[in-house]
Parts: structure tokens; C-alpha cells; sequence
């Protein structure tokens, strides 16, 4: 069900101040995230839908979303670069010259000279925001509780933004539900899976085999063969790997792709798109530095933090 805007900002005035901040602040990191994968995958990099904004903008050197203005109606303090009065006014800056615009989301190919594809990505992407704001507004107002068991068992991690929405006294979203349920099997690797084939050593834990680099993964039909098992991140893209890190980028994939633009590494994908050699550098980064903070709740990246002693 989509809320009309009134319907809309009604449940949103029942929320206390510090709930409605924090769903404004997903606002706009949602739409900052769909609107950097989008310009990303445009130029031919592959990131995950969920990865963090500031994550994949180290890829852009063109243009960022910084944020939009709600007027509450068409207003004529509110205008598109066009001149036309607005209720919704996205801001986007250029990272190169620092140049800012300001538009209605109808004239973003206009304005930025962007692909039609691109843009129909983005917009699907807004909506689909606007969709999950609907859907956490109609579950507080239908006084969801969470399922059972769901967010029960001990040797199962609870998200960050699981956590957060708890914390907040927010229902979780249905994405997040399927991801607490797909954590159990996923710590699973089925007997029909030998583990040789993921070309990385299942890591044991309480004797249950678990590939944290590549599930179910298939090399791309393509000249290029996979790399073989245990392969060894070549010694020419080690110190680029860690001035990545050190510079602050948290993403396996994203330093996969700057190693692919920046020095010349492999380009061959597994069919998901992933980069042969996201192994090799998961597990470079792991060696150097062990007691960094791993971040794998999702099985399409890996995410660092380095500890600061």
C-alpha cells in the first residue's frame, strides 16, 4: 500500500523527534546510496545495492546527491534550475569543479546530462524509498511486534541497523527480516557444496564449514579462467590495497574496483558480478590487519574498520 502525502505526514507527526530524525537521515542516505550505485554501475562498476554511500562515491568523480529540501507543497521559494516552483528540491554536487545544482527529480537527465537509463534507475530507486517509509509507517500504525525467535538465537549477530531500529522503537523492514532469517542457513554450507569450489578454505566454526568470500559463486563464461584455489593477491597491488584501507575505504569491492581502474588488475567476474580476485584481497587485508573489524552480515562484501590503538 502507498500513504498519500497526508496520510503520510499524519503517522509521521505521531513519531517522537528523535525517530523522525533518524528516518529523515535514512531519507537521505537511501536516496545518496541509490543515486551513487546508480552512477557507479553506469561506468561499469558492480557494488552492491546495500553498500554505504561514502563507500562507493571514492569510485565518482563526477556527480555526488548531497541531499533535497521538502517545502510541504509547491513552493515559489522552492525552484528547479528551470525556474519551476517545487515541493521537492534534490541538491547534487559536482566532486571535480564543486559545482552545485538544484532540481526537480523530472529534469534530472536535463540538468546533469545523464544517461535515460540512469535515471530510471534512480527514480525507481526514490520510490522504492518512499516505499519503505510507507511500510514502517503502516507497521507502527498497525503496532507490529517481531516475530518469535527471529532476533533470539545467541551465536547470531544483530545488525547495526537492525539494532538501531530496536534501539528506536522502530519495526523492521521486510529486507531486514528476510536478512535475519537467511543468516541461519547461511552459516550452513550444504552437503552438495564442496567447498573447493568457492577457491577460497572454508573457515570451521563449531564444525560447521563456512565460505565467507564466495557462495555459490560461477566464474562469466569468457576467455579468462577463475583464478585457482588459494590464490595469492599479486605483490604488485599489496601497498595499493593498503593505502586503500588506510585511506579509509571499508569496502572489499570497492578496493577490487579501484585496483581494476587504477592498477591494472584482473578484470574477470564471477557471473554475480564480483571480481575474481575479491578473495585475494579479503584475505591480504585479514593478514595485515588482524585485528580489524569485519563486517560480513552480507555475503556480496566484506567491510574493514581498523582499530585505533
Amino acid at each position: 500500500m502507498i500513504l498519500s502525502v497526508q496520510d503520510r505526514e499524519q503517522f509521521l507527526s505521531q513519531l517522537s523527534e528523535e525517530q523522525r530524525e533518524f528516518l529523515q537521515e535514512q531519507l537521505i542516505r537511501g536516496r545518496r546510496t541509490v543515486f551513487a550505485n546508480a552512477m557507479a554501475r553506469e561506468k561499469g562498476y558492480h557494488i552492491p545495492d546495500h553498500a554505504e554511500p561514502e563507500v562507493i562515491e571514492v569510485l565518482l568523480d563526477d556527480w555526488i546527491y548531497t541531499g533535497y529540501i521538502d517545502a510541504g507543497a509547491v513552493s515559489p521559494e522552492l525552484r528547479c534550475e528551470c525556474g519551476r516552483p517545487l515541493r521537492y528540491q534534490h541538491h547534487v554536487k559536482h566532486r571535480t569543479s564543486g559545482e552545485v545544482k538544484k532540481f526537480g527529480i523530472e529534469h534530472l537527465k536535463e540538468h546533469l546530462g545523464i544517461d535515460v537509463a540512469v535515471v530510471s534507475a534512480i527514480k525507481k530507486g526514490f520510490d522504492a524509498i518512499d516505499y519503505e517509509l510507507d511500510e514502517l509507517l503502516l507497521k507502527i500504525n498497525g503496532g507490529w511486534q517481531p516475530e518469535p525467535g527471529l532476533l533470539t538465537e545467541a551465536d547470531v549477530p544483530v545488525p547495526g541497523d537492525v539494532r538501531k531500529h530496536l534501539e528506536l522503537g522502530l519495526p523492521l523492514l521486510e529486507k531486514q527480516i528476510r536478512r535475519l532469517r537467511q543468516n541461519r542457513p547461511r552459516l550452513r554450507m550444504p552437503a552438495s557444496m564442496p567447498a573447493e569450489r568457492s577457491g577460497v578454505k572454508p573457515v570451521e566454526r563449531e564444525n560447521v564449514s563456512v565460505d565467507l568470500f564466495t557462495w555459490f559463486e560461477e566464474p562469466e563464461v569468457s576467455e579468462e579462467p577463475a583464478p585457482a584455489q588459494g590464490s595469492v593477491l599479486p605483490a604488485s597491488l599489496q601497498k595499493p590495497v593498503e593505502r586503500y584501507i588506510g585511506q579509509g575505504v571499508r569496502s572489499a569491492r570497492v578496493v577490487c574496483e579501484l585496483l581494476i581502474r587504477e592498477h591494472g588488475a584482473s578484470e574477470g567476474r564471477f557471473s554475480t558480478g564480483k571480481p575474481y580476485l575479491y578473495p585475494a584481497v579479503c584475505q591480504y587485508i585479514e593478514a595485515v590487519y588482524p585485528d580489524a573489524q569485519v563486517d560480513c552480515q552480507f555475503q556480496e562484501d566484506r567491510y574493514y574498520t581498523l582499530v585505533k590503538g
